[in-house]
């Protein structure tokens, strides 16, 4: 064999090695954040957007998320909500949807929501934030470590996080989710996302 195949063959296994501890390492990161809860009270609550089905139902996921920050505002911990999501691709704004149950099914005052049209991912929706302000991030479990990672990674000195809870029972689409925040950490933590847009 020679020198050359040899570095090629070592290279290929100093990568495998790697992906494969980056993977593992960012797998016990997720697990380790999924029973974040917090009774500390903070400026606002930040609900992270997900899916609206047809005729502007939110999906269970994006239920869940805002009805938990509900009860944080209903439970003094949190003055305000930050909506934040991007466009539906059936019919109103994830944004909206949020305000709309919030506003006119929990009648949280209007001005005690604030909307961020442009939250189009985790990450855009923490660069959005008002760093002077703290914050409880509402998220579902599997997504929390993410979130707290890309806070501390963006200045954010003054948050905690609560996971949402699941009125309707876990989603059959979990194991994929999983998958999806694992591969966002590894694909946030080596800089992928300067070089790969990604949604």
């Amino acid at each position: 064999m020679t020198r050359i195949k040899q570095r090629i063959i070592s290279i290929v296994a100093a990568l495998i090695v790697f992906v494969v501890v980056m993977f593992a390492a960012s797998t016990l990161l997720v697990v380790r954040f999924y029973d974040a809860t917090t009774t500390e009270k903070k400026d606002c609550a930040v609900v992270f957007g997900a899916a609206v089905w047809r005729d502007n139902i939110p999906s269970h996921a994006l239920y869940d998320r805002i009805k938990t920050a509900i009860a944080l505002y209903k439970n003094n911990q949190v003055d305000c909500l930050v909506l934040s999501g991007g466009p539906s691709r059936y019919g109103e704004h994830e944004a909206e949807v949020m305000r709309q149950l919030a506003h006119e099914y929990y009648d949280i005052d209007a001005e005690d929501l604030i909307m961020d049209t442009n939250g189009l991912s985790t990450l855009k929706t923490i660069q959005n934030l008002d760093k002077t302000k703290s914050y409880i991030f509402v998220s579902n479990d599997f997504h929390l470590a993410r979130i707290a990672l890309m806070a501390h990674g963006n200045s954010i000195k003054n948050f905690a996080l609560m996971q949402a809870t699941y009125h309707e029972g876990r989603y059959t689409k979990e194991p994929q989710f999983f998958l999806h925040e694992v591969v966002g950490i590894v694909y946030y933590v080596t800089g992928l996302y300067h070089i790969i847009p990604s949604d």
